[in-house]
């Protein structure tokens, strides 16, 4: 049986990510799981932006596949983060990163895109909105389009190339044995003016409904770097394994070791099971780190791709 809300009341200080089992047990599912994240004492002198995305799920097939990250009650002092489900899904335990910066920082953007803001091709370029958090929908029942995209223009146009890191927030899919959970977020079409955001399956996935956030800033930052990584940089498609890890190096060396933030932009994974998926990164230096995307029980993972981003300021 699920249970409605549990809410964890005890704050903790703000560490870059969240799981629903820091706050219930796997085995309890429950529609919405939650509390309170803490900022570093002082740190901001108001609310900051937040930015997060999946780095694990765990979610029936006996229903929809449905998840949405929320970040909220944002004050210059801490939020509460949540992680929901609806209707007839059942979310056993999920993984959140977030990333937060300052309201006022010029040099760095937030944004969320979701299907229901989107047209089926390129559409009229929207201002970037100031929070990137998510927003509870309405069940839908009937099938959606393929490919949803949407343009977004800066407030203000970077003078130099931009990188754009997407991270999946928000998943509404049909489950079954003739539908395969698919979906990748993605931007191109980038320049210092705008991008395009992207959210598509494809195949036999059907997607009901989606969203993700992004993070815009100069390629050429210092003591930041990022981009991504897929299981395909390693093996086939055809040849799916529980556990597929690889080493990304840095386009620069870090003066420290930095601290990198990863979550799911991409799905491949096979419907006649739970979606189980998990992003992780591991051995940390000044020069790369070793990522990891694996799945288990009797889920099969064709493929799955992440989105990192390294922050290794002195």
């Amino acid at each position: 049986m699920r249970i409605a809300m549990v809410h964890l009341a005890k704050s903790r200080l703000d560490d870059g990510h969240f799981s629903t089992e820091e706050v219930r047990r796997r085995e309890k599912p429950a529609l919405s799981t939650s509390r309170p994240i803490a900022f570093t004492p002082n740190h901001y002198d108001e609310p900051p932006n937040l930015a997060a995305g999946f780095s694990s799920l765990d979610v029936s097939c006996e229903g929809p596949i449905r998840a949405n990250l929320i970040a909220d009650n944002i004050t210059k002092d801490g939020f509460r983060i949540a992680i929901e489900t609806w209707g007839q899904s059942t979310l056993y335990a999920a993984d959140g990163t977030f990333i937060e910066r300052k309201a006022t920082a010029k040099e760095c953007i937030f944004g969320q895109f979701d299907t229901q803001d989107a047209s089926f091709s390129p559409a009229k370029s929207a201002t970037a909105p100031r929070a990137a958090t998510t927003r509870k929908l309405a069940v839908q029942t009937e099938p959606v389009p393929r490919k949803y995209a949407k343009r977004f223009d800066f407030p203000q146009p970077f003078k130099e190339p931009v990188e754009v890191v997407c991270w999946l927030n928000r998943l509404d899919m049909s489950s079954g044995r003739d539908r395969d959970y698919k979906i990748r977020a993605f931007a191109d079409e980038g320049d210092e003016e705008g991008f395009t955001a992207h959210l598509n399956t494809w195949d036999n996935g059907e997607l009901h409904g989606a969203a993700m956030c992004w993070i815009a800033f100069p390629k050429l930052k210092p003591h930041v770097d990022s981009g991504r990584f897929t299981t395909t940089d390693v093996r086939k498609r055809t040849d799916p394994r529980p556990k597929t890890s690889s080493r990304v190096k840095f386009k620069q060396r870090f003066a420290v070791v930095p601290t990198v933030l990863t979550a799911l932009s991409m799905l491949d994974t096979a419907g006649n099971a739970d979606l189980r998926v998990r992003v992780s990164v591991a051995e940390v230096s000044r020069e790369g780190f070793r990522w990891t995307l694996e799945t288990w029980g009797d889920s099969t993972l064709y493929a799955a791709g992440a989105s990192w981003i390294a922050l290794g300021f002195p």
